[in-house]
C-alpha cells in the first residue's frame, strides 16, 4: 500500500511540475528595449538620432525643406534575463508556488507609450522636439 501511495504522489508531483506554465519567467524575459531619447534635443544631428532610436515610424518632408520624423517610444517593462532566471530558480525551489507571487508582479510592471516628433532643418540638425501622448 505504501508503494502505491508513493508512486501516485510522485506522478502527481511530476505532472504538476510539467503543467506549470512559468508565466513570470516568460514575461520577465520578454519586453521592450530601452530607447535613449537623451540624444533628441535642438541642435543634435539626425544621423545620431537615427543611430540611437532606429528608423522613424513615419518621416514626412515639409514644404519648406524641413523633415519631420515621428518615433513611437515605449518605456518600462524592459526585458531582464536576470529577473527571468530568478523567477525560474524560485519556481523550482518552491515547486511552482512562486508563480502566485511572480505573475501578478510581472503583470503590474508599468509601461508608458508616447510619440516623439522631431523636426529637422535642411542640413539635418534638430529644430524642435515634441512629445505627444503618454503621461
Amino acid at each position: 500500500m505504501r508503494k502505491g501511495t508513493t508512486l501516485i504522489a510522485a506522478l502527481l508531483l511530476g505532472s504538476s511540475i510539467m503543467a506549470l506554465p512559468a508565466c513570470s519567467v516568460g514575461m520577465a524575459a520578454s519586453g521592450h528595449r530601452q530607447f535613449d531619447t537623451s540624444v533628441a534635443f535642438p541642435g543634435s544631428n539626425r544621423a545620431v538620432i537615427v543611430s540611437k532610436l532606429g528608423a522613424p515610424e513615419t518621416s514626412h518632408p515639409l514644404e519648406d525643406g524641413k523633415i519631420e520624423d515621428s518615433y513611437l517610444i515605449t518605456r518600462g517593462n524592459e526585458a531582464s534575463s536576470g529577473r527571468a532566471w530568478a523567477h525560474a530558480g524560485l519556481d523550482l525551489l518552491s515547486l511552482g508556488i512562486w508563480e502566485v507571487v511572480a505573475t501578478p508582479y510581472e503583470l503590474a510592471q508599468t509601461e508608458e507609450t508616447y510619440h516623439l516628433q522631431i523636426t529637422y532643418a535642411q542640413d539635418g540638425t534638430v529644430l524642435d522636439v515634441q512629445r505627444t501622448g503618454g503621461q
